[in-house]
């Protein structure tokens, strides 16, 4: 193989497949159509709608794309909710109850005597419909597994081989690793952290030959394996499916595996940066979130004003400096959570759950994220997003960059009231725990969607109400 191509596979070893689970999800996809469609040829004959075909056919198209958008926005296609009942029935609860209000509209713009019954009629077959579907799914799945073979010994390798273990649900199988150059190297019990040793890396054409694995899994060191770039082009030209190790993880586990995350890897990655549109989708987003926010929480926040003052002395608001997007320093806004002057003789600290100097009525606004409410305001003046990285202290920003190369990164975005970091991983009492944060900070660059800011939105509601804090 010649420089040139050998260099092209290691810019783009990182993107074989961004999404290994994409051919489920298109099936689950058509799945769900013909459970629209089949839903609304019932409602037609059930509710004796007297309709033409192409009226029929254009009022199917569109519910089809509502609801399409709809359950997109809800989750109900990520591979977690798919995969749970629970999740599956609160997903379309909360389809339903959208696509409901939007269907509402949409009669009063087009009144049509039948319309209203066609839709109920139409929920009433679609729900259990969908219910089935989705079941048979799991069952189906469960019953058949993708085999992969692990190419290159790695961290990495391990890691994955640890998640795909820990995530029975997923329908993977690691049947053993490819390491190394030559078999004299390779150790003799053939066994490497419960994962076995099934050759070289040079064996992976007659790994696959032999039907012994379906996936690909390239989970190699940078250079330290002469990798067969020839055997493995000619598998992926043959249909063979060859995924980068760091994809399959970021997919599997919700996080960058940053332990080998190379430069080249964010240089050529189109997904780090956001386009115009999407910033302007982003920024119409936070507009409505924030303003619904600070209308809906305004007797809250007054309450808590009124507790705050009753508590402890000082001022009802907290004013911090924080870094936003490239570093650009802005004054944060929060309810006062802890004594007045509380870093007078400290200094700048990180703050945890169990924090001294967080009052009585200071834990209950920390524990139900109330004390994060007035960030709104900072979503409405741009300072904030209000999905995105957490905002961080000016005092700690070349502490922790010098500790976490990659963590500059962040910067890209806006900072947000809540996040997927925060979401999934809670406070972080000290530096240490900034790795973790990074790892899913970076996921949510490269993975961002705004279906995917609903649901973390959604995920921060539920946390709320649950009394469970962020």
């Amino acid at each position: 193989m010649t420089t040139s191509m050998r260099r092209v596979l290691e810019l783009h070893r990182g993107s074989y497949a961004r999404n290994p689970f994409g051919a489920r999800v298109a099936l689950v996809m058509a799945l769900d159509l013909v459970c629209l469609v089949v839903a609304a040829i019932a409602a037609r004959i059930l509710a004796d709608v007297s309709v033409s075909d192409r009226t029929f056919l254009l009022a199917t198209a569109v519910l089809a794309v509502g609801s399409f958008l709809v359950l997109q926005a809800t989750g109900a296609y990520d591979l977690v909710t798919i995969r749970c009942g629970a999740k599956t029935r609160v997903s379309l609860l909360l389809s339903l109850g959208i696509g409901f209000a939007m269907a509402l509209v949409f009669y009063y713009v087009v009144p049509l005597p039948e319309s209203k019954e066609a839709l109920i009629h139409a929920a009433a077959v679609f729900l259990p419909l969908f219910l089935v579907e989705r079941k048979a799914f799991r069952f189906v799945s469960k019953q058949v597994r993708n085999r992969i073979v692990l190419v290159g010994m790695s961290e990495l390798a391990v890691s994955l081989a640890r998640s795909i273990e820990a995530r029975s649900d997923l329908g993977l199988e690691v049947v053993g690793v490819l390491s190394g150059n030559d078999e004299k190297d390779l150790p003799s019990e053939r066994l490497v952290d419960g994962i076995p040793i099934l050759g070289t890396v040079h064996a992976v054409e007659k790994v696959v030959s032999q039907d012994l694995a379906d996936w690909v899994v390239v989970t190699s060191k940078q250079r330290s394996e002469d990798l067969p770039d020839d055997q493995l082009l000619s598998l992926k030209l043959h249909g063979v499916p060859i995924f980068s190790g760091q994809a399959l993880y970021e997919r599997i586990t919700g996080e960058v595996y940053h332990r080998s995350l190379r430069s080249s890897v964010l240089i050529f990655d189109d997904r780090i940066g956001m386009t115009l549109f999407e910033r302007f989708v982003k920024r119409g987003f936070d507009v409505v979130v924030a303003l619904a926010a600070l209308i809906a929480s305004a007797p809250i926040l007054g309450l808590a004003a009124i507790a705050i003052r009753l508590d402890s002395k000082g001022s009802i608001f907290f004013r911090q400096t924080r870094v936003g997007r490239f570093h650009e320093p802005f004054q944060i806004v929060k309810l006062r959570t802890m004594v007045d002057g509380a870093e007078r003789t400290t200094g700048a600290v990180f703050a945890s759950r169990a924090d001294l100097r967080i009052t009585r009525v200071g834990r209950v606004l920390r524990r139900t994220r109330i004390d994060e409410l007035p960030q709104f305001w900072n979503v409405l003046r741009g300072d904030m997003s209000v999905v995105g990285p957490r905002p961080e202290r000016p005092e700690f920003l070349d502490e922790i960059s010098e500790r976490f190369p990659y963590f500059r990164v962040r910067s890209a975005f806006k900072p947000g009231v809540t996040g997927w970091a925060q979401v999934r991983d809670g406070y972080v009492g000290d530096i240490n725990g900034f790795e973790h944060k990074l790892a899913l900070d970076l996921y949510y660059m490269r993975n961002w969607s705004l279906s995917m800011d609903v649901s973390i939105v959604w995920s921060t509601i539920r946390t709320v109400f649950s009394a469970g804090g962020v």
